[in-house]
């Protein structure tokens, strides 16, 4: 049968038909938002599992490459088996990985809350005493009749945050006491959702597994699709791009990781030479805050000064000295040691894109900002640099200081020597 659409026409006319599908879909969606988020968040609940297992196979990659590499190279050198070195590889890592957790758990937490309700019976019995010091400073006080101030209702006011904070306080003290005393206490009044994020941590770790043994049929199969739905080149380049992201993510997260471990024992260990108060528990909190790029050191460090002030106003005083120390080293030796050159952006883009993912995502936005910021920043640098080129420009950032004087002398320069 003949197309009633001329053959000149029918392009255009395939055009106009897409533009008005994709403009009807996108008024469905924008009509039907909340309708359309209530199924994006049901089909990211439902893959959550496949979402923590890559994670987590994706944090593993690096040490069972490692292992595996061992075991062909020297154990199985003369005869290899490269699935025997692979299942090796991962039932090594995975118990290392064991070994670390039930290490942390068994010898860390309990000590960490113990340290955490010493802070909590000091800054329960110290906040009465600031209300009754701030009872005698607003009866001396001669500047609050001249303001228009009443002593009393700010004595009021203050007296009820404080009420509110013992009880918190409270609270927290006596969930640490069931943390310690009686764990089965504490798993009988876990809800519901805290036994499916269990359940999906399970099905996630088991899928890791499956995602770490065939990685390269994953990898085959992704390929297949690309090259059967899109041109060569079109493939070529996502295929480049996904392996520099690959190269950027796992840098960045395993050496921050490895950076924050790090920081965690130096701070550790020099908390124990110096003997400041809470070094266990302050350690914890700086090397975990640590992972968060730029402002984890101060996220980490207000909250350890506000516990040591209360202790030791001395303590705190060292403690602050020491921490701007060790984060100076931290950011000029040891961070860029074992973090390389993985993420190449100044410290301005840092402070954007951390800002803008917290805002966003939460602590996954200000953790992950950063290499998804490094990567497009790649992706756009490289077609700037293509499009300069091809103009024959310079793709230098420092050829563009003086633009546009020293752009036409060089254009003036080139007409000159032809």
């Amino acid at each position: 049968m003949k197309s009633p659409i001329p053959q000149d026409l029918r392009g255009k006319t395939i055009s106009n038909i897409i533009v008005v599908c994709v403009g009807i879909v996108v008024y469905a969606a924008v009509t039907h938002i909340r309708q359309l988020w209530n199924v994006v968040r049901a089909v990211g609940h439902a893959a959550m599992p496949l979402f923590i297992g890559f994670a987590i196979a994706f944090i593993l990659l690096p040490a069972v490459r490692r292992v595996e590499g061992f075991f062909t190279r020297l154990v199985f050198r003369r005869k290899p088996h490269p699935q025997l070195s692979r299942i090796l590889a991962i039932v090594i890592t995975y118990l290392l990985l064991l070994a670390l957790l039930t290490g942390f758990f068994v010898m860390l937490v309990p000590q960490v809350v113990s340290s955490l309700k010493s802070v909590v019976t000091i800054i329960t019995n110290a906040v009465p005493r600031s209300s009754h010091e701030l009872q005698d400073m607003l009866e001396r006080s001669t500047l609050l009749p001249r303001l228009g101030l009443d002593s009393k209702q700010i004595l009021e006011v203050w007296n009820n945050a404080i009420n509110q904070i013992a009880t918190h306080l409270s609270q927290l003290s006596t969930y640490t006491t069931l943390l310690v005393n009686n764990v089965l206490a504490i798993a009988s009044s876990i809800s519901s959702s805290v036994y499916s994020v269990l359940f999906h941590a399970l099905v996630g770790l088991i899928g890791s597994i499956y995602m770490l043994m065939d990685r390269e049929r994953f990898s085959a199969q992704a390929k297949k699709v690309c090259y059967a739905t899109m041109k060569p080149a079109t493939c070529e380049t996502l295929i480049h791009w996904t392996r520099r992201a690959n190269d950027i993510f796992a840098g960045f997260i395993t050496g921050k990781i490895l950076d924050s471990l790090i920081i965690g024992v130096i701070c550790y260990i020099c908390m124990l030479i110096f003997r400041i108060e809470y070094p266990l528990l302050i350690s914890v909190i700086v090397g975990v805050t640590n992972v968060i790029p730029f402002f984890g050191p101060y996220i980490g460090a207000i909250p350890s000064l506000l516990f040591l002030l209360l202790v030791n106003p001395l303590s705190a005083l060292w403690f602050g000295i020491f921490i701007l120390i060790l984060q100076q080293i931290d950011g000029n030796v040891i961070g860029p040691l074992v973090l390389g050159d993985h993420v190449g952006l100044s410290a301005f883009w840092i402070m954007l894109a951390i800002t803008v993912g917290g805002t966003l995502f939460g602590f996954a936005g200000m953790l992950l900002s950063v290499p998804t910021f490094a990567l497009m920043y790649a992706i756009l640098r490289t077609i700037i640099g293509k499009r300069l080129r091809a103009r024959g420009l310079s793709d230098e950032t420092e050829h563009y200081i003086h633009a546009p004087e020293a752009i036409s002398g060089e254009k003036n320069d080139e007409k000159a020597d032809t």
